[in-house]
């Protein structure tokens, strides 16, 4: 908020009109709704921080404004001041008689959208759809979110590191990556950025980084991304056991947060919704195979997981779900094996539907022999991962991490019918544009 020392005029945001009751305030918007009776225009106007009833009387602004208001399409750009009344009919319980109004910037065309629209009218028009007062409010409780995990880390002693892009070798076996010509040379979009954080450990100790991953995986899923926010933590001398702790406290405390500060909001897309309680139920991936059996499903031990058998053991518990333990076969490269069973790897996925896997994470092997077979194992030329390798032939440490797909934590607590809703500009398959 901010006031004009020579006509007193105070400029202030939407939300906040009802400060002002009495007094003359300026503010910006643009037109949601018009009606038009007489000598009297009823306007909605909407900011970012929400929509006010505006009056507008013709003798009050004059002939030539009130015509061209008239005439204006929705979506014009408006500099209303006039004086702040109450009114309970009105959103907030306040309106704004206008005493002058400037139109910045008309509308050139009808705006294209409407209630109801389509999926395909939603992605085509996204740059528009981001103005809905339904994305207003999923793009303001992501940006909560994400600040409530950086504060909770850095509250817990760690430090953000931001990593490349641009990479020359898979971080994750089997998923599919997306190739660049990078001057000439081979180079890919990073699948993840965990080897950048574990060789940062050596010089903070404890790290995270937020920021996009991308995977190349020809999925139409409401659970896929081809581009993700992916926050990604890594620790030295932290166990496997110290590692699902630290997840299980992480989310439920940012998440706990998060519901005390957005409750209404929350409820709005999500009414049944309820905070995470600890501690979570923890399964092995023999224990998962087991149930799924009993439960009638066709598995053999040693074959992953799929959307199917995520659904069936997700909704067996009404908790969220750490299955660990997967047999390494299934599992990437750098997961250290369970010393008292080494068909088995310390790993672990944290399951919630209808979303399924949120976090995935693990030890990592810190022994250079053992990485360097894992390497040749798995069908990789160890050449490309000689600075990986590096990490551990000076000082090595035991050392964890895990990564959470941040747009489907926020699918979840909302209830969204997509993940495609919880971020600004959805990439997947089939959206590259706008």
């Amino acid at each position: 908020m901010e006031t004009d020392t020579t006509t007193g005029i105070s400029e202030c945001k939407i939300s906040e009109l009802e400060k002002f009751v009495g007094r003359k305030v300026k503010i910006h918007g643009w037109l949601y709704v018009k009606n038009t009776v007489g000598k009297i225009s009823f306007l909605r106007i909407r900011d970012s921080s929400g929509i006010a009833q505006v009056v507008v009387r013709k003798d009050r602004v004059g002939e030539e404004i009130f015509e061209k208001l008239d005439k204006l399409k929705r979506e014009s750009s408006l500099v209303i001041e006039g004086v702040v009344k109450r009114d309970e009919r009105a959103p907030g319980g306040v309106e704004l008689g206008a005493e002058s109004l400037t139109i910045q910037s008309p509308s050139l065309e009808d705006y294209p959208l409407r209630k109801d629209l389509s999926p395909n009218l939603v992605w085509k028009y996204r740059h528009l759809f981001i103005r809905s007062r339904i994305m207003s409010i999923i793009l303001k409780l992501r940006s909560s979110l994400s600040n409530m995990f950086r504060n909770w880390l850095i509250g817990h002693g760690f430090f953000e590191v931001d990593a490349p892009s641009i990479v020359t070798a898979a971080t994750e076996g089997g998923a599919r990556m997306f190739e660049v010509d990078y001057f000439g040379k081979k180079a890919f979009l990073t699948q993840s950025s965990q080897f950048y954080l574990e060789g940062a450990i050596f010089s903070l100790e404890k790290v995270f980084c937020f920021q996009p991953s991308f995977r190349a995986e020809e999925s139409k899923t409401r659970r896929h991304l081809s581009e993700y926010w992916h926050l990604e933590v890594e620790a030295s001398n932290m166990d496997f056991q110290q590692l699902l702790n630290l997840e299980e406290d992480m989310i439920t405390s940012v998440v706990n947060e998060f519901y005390d500060k957005h409750r209404d909001d929350i409820r709005r897309f999500n009414p049944g919704f309820k905070p995470f309680e600890k501690p979570f139920k923890r399964i092995t991936y023999t224990q998962a195979v087991e149930l799924l059996k009993d439960k009638g499903v066709v598995i053999e031990w040693g074959r992953d997981l799929g959307v199917k058998e995520e659904k069936l053991i997700a909704t067996t518990f009404s908790q969220p779900v750490f299955i660990t333990h997967y047999p390494k076969q299934v599992r990437a490269f750098y997961h250290m094996p369970d010393p008292e069973n080494p068909s088995v790897v310390l790993s672990a996925d944290l399951i919630l539907w209808p979303y399924g896997e949120i976090i995935g994470g693990g030890q990592r092997i810190d022994d250079y022999k053992m990485l360097l077979e894992r390497i040749v194992e798995s069908g990789y030329n160890p050449d490309d991962y000689s600075w990986y390798l590096d990490l551990r032939k000076y000082g090595s440490v035991p050392h964890s991490g895990f990564g959470l797909g941040f747009e489907r934590l926020l699918a979840h607590i909302l209830n969204l019918p997509s993940i495609k809703y919880a971020i600004p500009y959805p990439r997947t398959q089939t959206i590259v544009y706008p």
